[in-house]
């Protein structure tokens, strides 16, 4: 199949769920039915998941030189519900270079998107220094906030203070032992209502 002919049968698609007028462009939305599909690639994202976090985008709040609001970013229903919402906008979101940062943030914690990379993704959440490891206590601040029961949060504790007695710095993989057993597939994923 020629790249042209997906292309076309998106473009119908998007035509038929009401995204895409008969020129190609985004039905009173600000964008082509090209930079639609260039983004739908880039991210993963279906269009109608793109057309529903557009004009969630459009509506933000602005600052005088016209910024989305950091505030504003943690409303975004995905976004809020995801139990990563504070840093996933400090370190991805904010400030907003326009709708195309905002959904190429939001794809990594996609479902769908590999576990791995939505691992390496949380951990340059937590890593300050951007060295790819994360020191004690960024690690117990990640832990802090995921979502985990009581039993859950102190095996990972427990199997975190075991990698600390042998060094002072985990990377992805330490992480991935020290979170064994959690569903982070799930947790981690952008919950769209």
């Amino acid at each position: 199949m020629s790249e042209g002919f997906v292309q076309n049968i998106r473009i119908r698609a998007a035509r038929r769920i009401g995204r895409i007028d008969a020129m190609g462009t985004a039905a009173s939305r600000h964008l082509t039915g090209e930079e639609l599909l260039e983004i739908q690639a880039e991210t993963g994202f279906s269009l109608a998941r793109l057309d529903y976090l557009y004009g969630h985008y459009q509506s933000l709040d602005r600052d005088s030189e016209d910024r989305v609001l950091r505030s504003e970013l943690l409303r975004v229903p995905p976004v809020a519900a995801h139990p990563l919402a504070e840093r996933l906008v400090d370190a991805m979101l904010h400030p907003s270079l326009g709708f195309r940062h905002f959904v190429s943030g939001l794809a990594n914690f996609r479902r769908g998107e590999p576990l791995d990379r939505k691992l390496a993704y949380t951990l340059r959440l937590f890593d300050e220094d951007g060295d790819g490891l994360l020191s004690a206590e960024q690690c117990h601040a990640l832990l802090a906030r995921l979502p985990a029961t009581r039993r859950e949060s102190r095996a990972m504790r427990w199997r975190l203070n075991q990698i600390l007695a042998e060094k002072d710095k985990l990377d992805a993989e330490d992480f991935g032992h020290i979170t064994r057993g959690l569903d982070l597939e799930q947790s981690l994923s952008l919950r769209f209502h």
